[in-house]
């Protein structure tokens, strides 16, 4: 796969070394320094973009990518096409693709990144998160929750429940109530429901789908945002280093 069509030199693919800097060329365009493994991340998160667009390059077609590069100018629309997917795709492409060298993740986290988790490990991860939650201090609240609510709006919208079906929210709202602009309640009604779904009449289990994959998908498909925020709040915070949550940020043995 050729990443890069430009010849005549070592620095064909190109990325900014860690202080931004970059080599002079023959050509008159300035080329940054190679650094070998953060290189190697960004050119593997260029590689991911053309395996899943089906050859596309997140830096444009041959004649505008060497300067899209230098600018920082990507374009990962193509991605879309995925849904709830695409937007995790979106969030690994970009960590592997920023100009500075030492912003990228290594190895490890690039493999740990939930792009690649199966349903049962995303849906098992926010069941974990919910139950985390639950047990923080309200008042005062507790930075976890602080973090968890931020901009809810742009992960939830308004009104939650507007987006499930009738069946679902009429059964939800038999025993509890939930804030309908509360990212922590849309949680805590995935996690309550998954916990209960056998006892669900099979009307709802029809609309919700099969565990895990179709229950997730209920939801995400909903709320495409949801899952990464959720993550987020977790991965960039010292709940992380917990023992529920370790083995989320850890490469699993195959």
């Amino acid at each position: 796969v050729k990443l890069d069509e430009t010849t005549g030199d070592d620095h064909s693919q190109s990325s900014r070394d860690s202080a931004g800097t970059a080599t002079g060329s023959s050509s008159g365009i300035a080329r940054p320094t190679r650094l070998t493994k953060s290189v190697d991340i960004f050119a593997l998160g260029c590689l991911f973009f053309y395996v899943l667009t089906n050859g596309g390059h997140p830096f444009g077609d041959r004649f505008e990518r060497e300067v899209n590069i230098l600018k920082n100018e990507r374009r990962l629309e193509g991605l879309d096409q995925f849904g709830e997917e695409g937007s995790e795709a979106v969030d690994l492409i970009s960590s592997m693709l920023e100009p500075e060298a030492d912003h990228r993740p290594d190895t490890t986290t690039t493999l740990a990144h939930p792009y690649f988790w199966d349903p049962g490990r995303r849906l098992a991860f926010l069941q974990d998160a919910s139950d985390r939650f639950e047990i923080m201090c309200r008042d005062p609240r507790d930075p976890g929750l602080v973090a968890l609510e931020e901009n809810a709006i742009n992960v939830v919208g308004p009104d939650w429940p507007s987006r499930l079906d009738k069946v679902f929210v009429e059964n939800l709202g038999k025993f509890r109530k939930y804030d309908p602009r509360s990212v922590q309640d849309l949680l805590r009604a995935l996690r309550n429901k998954k916990h209960h779904y056998q006892d669900l009449p099979e009307n709802v289990k029809r609309h919700v789908g099969s565990m895990p994959d179709g229950y997730l998908q209920y939801f995400t498909r909903r709320f495409p945002r949801l899952f990464l925020h959720a993550h987020s709040v977790i991965a960039n915070s010292s709940l992380r280093h917990e023992s529920m949550f370790r083995s989320y940020f850890d490469v699993r043995d195959s």
